[in-house]
C-alpha cells in the first residue's frame, strides 16, 4: 500500500457513503423465528453417542476387564450332592382317613425338606464337623485348589493382594480392627455359613431329596452333605426306634387288660346261652307263619261275620216294617226261600181252585223265622271262632316276643365277645411288628448315593462376567454420556447461539492450532483456498452491506465474554482480510490488558511505534497521526490501547468521545475495535455507541450460554432510556470442524469441512 493513510486525514475528499447502525441493521440476518432446536430428542440422544463411540467402548472395556479382574480374585466354588429316598411304605395313609397315597407321600417329602433345614438339626450338623476335626466353613472360604500354571500363580496373587487390602481397610477404619471373636460369635458365623452354603430340593415328583453344599473346598463340600444326611438318618432312626419302644410298651401295658376284657365277654356270652338257651331260629320262623295263617283266618271270619249281621238287621228291619215275604226272602239271601215265597202268592192268585187237593205247602213267615234263626247261630259260631283264634295268636305273639329278646341278648353278646377278640388280636399283631421293627430298625429314608469332592466349579468362568460387564459399563458410559450433554451449557451450533442469545448468527470459524502473527497474516493475505480463509471471507459478506457495494460496517466492535475466548485473534483476522478486499483499515486496540497476539503484529510489521495512544488522543493531548502505527506490509494502521494504569471510563464517558470517531471515520473505510470483554468492566458498554455493529464472539464448546446472556444483555442495547443501539451479530470462533461435524448441526461448518482444503 503506497504512502500512508494518516497523512491524508485532513485531505479534502468527496464525502462517501456511510454505513450507519440502522443500515446495518437492515441487512444483518435477524434470528429465525423459532430458535428451538429443531432435532428429535431420539436424534439428539444418537447424535451424542455416535459422537462419544470411543468413550462408551472405552467404558465397555474397564467394565470387562474390571468384571474379569473381580472374577478372577473371587475364589471358585463346588457344589457336592447327596442324594436320600424316601421309603413310601412309611408314608402311607393309615385306612379309612380319607387321605390319598400321593398325598400321604407329599407330605412326608415336605416334611422330611422342612427338618433338613431346621436350625435344631443344623446346629446338630455343625457340632458333628467339629467333633470331626473339621474347620468352619467361615475359616475356609479363601480355601482354593492351586494352580501351577502362570495363570494360576497371577490368580493367586490377586487374591492375596486383594486380603492384604482387606486386612488393611480394616485395621485402619473405625471399628475395623477387633479382638478374636468370642466363641458365641464363632458358632454364630459357623452356622451363617452353613446355612448359606446348604441347599436342599425335591427331584422334580420323585422320591428323591438332593441335599447339596456349596463351598471354596470341594472336599470339604462333600463332607458336609455326607455329614448332614448322615446326622439326619441318624436322629431320624434313634426318634424313631424310640417311639417305637415307647409304643411296643404302652402296647403291652393294654394286652392284658384286654384279654381280661375278652375273657370276661366270652364268659358272659356262655353263661347267657346256658341260662336261656342257644335260640332255634326254625320255631321262631314256625311261629311267625302260623301267627300270619291266623291272621288270615281271623279276617275270613270277620268278613262272613259281618255279611251274616248284615243279612240279620236288614230282615229284622224289613219285618218290623211289614214288608212283603219275598222281599223279606230276598233279604236273607236263601234260594229256597225266595222260591217258597214266590209259590205262595201264585197259589193264592189261581181262585183257590186246587186249595183243596194240593199237598200242604211250609208256611213261608215259619220258614223266615227259621232262616233268620239259622244266621243268628251262624254268626254266634263265628264269634266264637274268632274268639279262639284271638287267643291262639296272642300266645303265639308272646312266645315271639319272648324269643326276640333272647336272640338280641345273645346277638349283643357276640358282638361283643367279637369287639374285644378283634382288638386283642390287633394289639398281638401290632406288638408283633414293632418288635420285628424294634429288631431291624429302618427310619423311613435310605440314603440313595453319597457326595463326592467335585472336579469341576460351579461358579462361572471369570470369561463369562466380561461380557455382562462390558454391557453394564457400556449403559454407564452412555449415560454418562448423555447426562454431560444434557448439562453441557456451553454453545456449539449457530441454531443454539441465536436460541440462546437471540441475535443472529453469521457464521463460525475454524480453530487455529497457533496463532502467530506471521502465519496468521501469511494464510489470510496468501492462502485464499484455506478453510480458515474462506470462512473469514464468507463471515465478511454476511456482515456486509448489499445495498453500498457489500460495504462493511464503518466502524465494527468486535468484544466476548471473556478475553481468553480468542476475540484478538478474531478482530486481526477480521483487519487483514478487509485489507486484502482493498478497504482502508485502522485497528483500534481498547484491550488495555493486552495480548500476545497484538504484540507479535507490532513488533513484526509495525514501522516505528506510537508516541501517544488512544487514551492521549481522547484527552486531546495529542493528535491521530502521533497516535497511529502503520503497517504498511499488511496494509493495517494501528492504535495502540494505553496502559493498564490508564482510567479509561472518565475519558469515554465524556459527551464528546464518540465524536472523536469521526476523523476515523472519514479518513477509514473499516474500523476494527478490539474492545474490552464483558467481564472487564463497564468500559465494554460506553465503547458500543462508537460503532456502527457489533460483533460478539463466542468461543465454540467454551462459552457458557448464561454468561454470554448476561454479558450481551449489559452490552448489547437492553438500555431503557437508548434507542440507538447498533445491531449485534454473534459468530462462532475456534470451532473444531471434526467434532462440529460429530454433531451433525447441518449448517456451514458441514460446507466448510466437505469443501476444498
Amino acid at each position: 500500500m503506497e504512502g500512508s493513510i494518516v497523512s491524508n486525514i485532513h485531505r479534502r475528499r468527496a464525502p462517501q457513503v456511510l454505513t450507519t447502525a440502522r443500515d446495518t441493521g437492515r441487512h444483518l440476518r435477524q434470528p429465525p423465528p423459532d430458535m428451538a432446536d429443531a432435532s428429535a430428542p431420539a436424534r439428539q440422544v444418537a447424535i451424542t453417542l455416535a459422537r462419544k463411540k470411543w468413550l462408551i467402548l472405552g467404558f465397555a472395556l474397564c467394565g470387562g476387564a474390571l468384571a474379569g479382574l473381580i472374577g478372577l480374585t473371587r475364589p471358585p466354588l463346588y457344589s457336592a450332592s447327596t442324594q436320600i429316598i424316601v421309603d413310601p411304605a412309611g408314608s402311607s395313609a393309615p385306612s379309612g382317613s380319607g387321605t390319598a397315597p400321593q398325598d400321604a407321600l407329599d407330605s412326608t417329602i415336605d416334611s422330611h425338606l422342612t427338618m433338613l433345614i431346621s436350625d435344631a438339626h443344623l446346629r446338630h450338623v455343625l457340632d458333628a464337623l467339629r467333633k470331626g476335626g473339621t474347620e468352619p466353613a467361615a475359616t475356609t472360604a479363601d480355601a482354593s485348589p492351586p494352580s501351577p500354571s502362570f495363570l494360576g500363580h497371577w490368580v493367586e496373587a490377586l487374591r492375596s493382594a486383594r486380603s492384604s487390602v482387606g486386612h488393611f481397610l480394616r485395621g485402619i477404619l473405625p471399628g475395623g480392627a477387633s479382638s478374636p471373636p468370642s466363641p458365641e460369635a464363632a458358632t454364630a458365623s459357623a452356622y451363617a455359613a452353613l446355612k448359606a452354603g446348604l441347599r436342599v430340593g425335591q427331584e422334580l415328583r420323585s422320591r428323591i431329596i438332593t441335599i447339596s453344599f456349596i463351598a471354596p473346598d470341594p472336599e470339604y463340600a462333600a463332607r458336609v452333605a455326607n455329614t448332614v444326611v448322615g446326622v439326619y438318618v441318624e436322629e431320624l432312626a434313634k426318634r424313631s426306634l424310640a417311639s417305637r419302644k415307647q409304643a411296643l410298651a404302652a402296647i403291652e401295658d393294654i394286652l392284658p387288660v384286654a384279654q381280661r376284657q375278652l375273657a370276661s365277654a366270652a364268659d358272659q356270652l356262655e353263661a347267657y346261652r346256658l341260662t336261656h338257651g342257644s335260640g332255634d331260629p326254625a320255631g321262631t320262623d314256625s311261629r311267625g307263619q302260623e301267627i300270619t295263617q291266623l291272621g288270615r283266618q281271623i279276617s275270613l271270619i270277620n268278613a262272613d261275620l259281618a255279611e251274616t249281621t248284615k243279612r240279620i238287621n236288614t230282615t229284622e228291619a224289613l219285618r218290623s216294617a211289614g214288608a212283603p215275604v219275598p222281599k223279606q226272602a230276598a233279604a236273607i239271601g236263601s234260594p229256597s226261600l225266595m222260591d217258597l215265597a214266590a209259590g205262595k202268592a201264585a197259589g193264592t192268585g189261581s181262585n183257590g181252585a186246587s186249595a183243596g187237593n194240593a199237598t200242604a205247602v211250609p208256611n213261608p213267615t215259619d220258614q223266615i223265622e227259621q232262616a233268620i234263626a239259622h244266621l243268628n247261630e251262624q254268626a254266634s259260631i263265628d264269634r266264637t271262632q274268632l274268639a279262639l283264634l284271638a287267643q291262639r295268636r296272642d300266645a303265639l305273639k308272646a312266645a315271639a316276643d319272648d324269643a326276640a329278646g333272647r336272640q338280641s341278648g345273645l346277638r349283643a353278646l357276640e358282638l361283643q365277645v367279637d369287639v374285644a377278640s378283634r382288638r386283642y388280636n390287633d394289639l398281638l399283631t401290632r406288638q408283633q411288628e414293632l418288635t420285628q421293627q424294634i429288631e431291624s430298625p429302618a427310619p423311613g429314608i435310605a440314603v440313595w448315593s453319597e457326595a463326592r469332592p467335585p472336579t469341576k466349579p460351579t461358579t462361572m468362568s471369570p470369561a463369562f462376567l466380561i461380557p455382562p460387564g462390558m454391557v453394564v459399563f457400556g449403559i454407564i458410559g452412555a449415560m454418562f454420556t448423555i447426562l454431560r450433554r444434557k448439562t453441557d451449557r456451553a454453545l456449539r451450533s449457530e441454531a443454539e447461539v441465536e436460541a440462546a442469545l437471540g441475535v443472529p448468527c453469521v457464521g463460525l470459524l475454524p480453530k487455529i492450532a497457533r496463532p502467530q502473527a506471521q502465519r496468521l497474516s501469511r494464510m489470510l493475505l496468501t492462502e485464499p483456498k484455506s478453510i480458515y480463509t474462506r470462512a473469514l471471507r464468507s463471515l465478511l459478506i454476511s456482515l456486509a452491506s448489499p445495498d453500498a457495494g457489500l460495504r462493511l460496517p464503518n466502524v465494527l466492535l468486535i468484544t466476548s465474554s471473556d478475553r481468553q475466548e480468542g476475540k484478538t485473534t478474531l478482530a486481526w483476522s477480521i483487519a487483514l482480510t478487509a485489507a486484502r478486499l482493498g478497504e482502508r483499515v485502522l485497528f483500534l486496540d481498547l484491550d488495555q490488558k493486552g495480548g500476545g497476539l497484538t504484540r507479535e503484529f507490532r513488533d513484526a510489521f509495525s514501522r516505528s511505534p506510537a508516541s501517544a495512544t488512544f487514551a492521549d488522543f481522547l484527552q486531546g493531548t495529542c493528535a491521530l497521526a502521533d497516535a497511529v502505527e502503520e503497517m504498511p506490509s499488511i496494509g493495517i494502521d494501528f492504535i495502540p490501547a494505553p496502559d493498564a494504569a490508564c482510567d479509561l471510563l472518565p475519558l469515554m464517558a465524556s459527551a464528546d468521545a464518540a465524536k472523536l470517531m469521526d476523523p476515523l471515520r472519514h479518513a477509514y473505510t473499516v474500523v476494527i475495535i478490539d474492545g474490552p470483554s464483558g467481564r472487564d468492566g463497564p468500559e465494554a458498554t460506553l465503547v458500543t455507541g462508537w460503532a456502527d455493529a457489533i460483533l460478539y464472539a463466542v468461543r465454540w464448546g467454551v462459552t457458557p450460554r448464561s454468561l454470554a446472556r448476561n454479558v450481551l444483555d449489559r452490552i448489547g442495547g437492553n438500555h431503557p432510556f437508548d434507542d440507538r443501539t447498533p445491531p449485534v451479530v454473534s459468530v462462532l470462533i475456534q470451532v473444531s470442524l471434526k467434532q462440529h461435524a460429530g454433531f451433525r448441526f447441518g449448517d456451514s461448518g458441514d460446507l466448510l469441512l466437505a469443501g476444498p482444503r
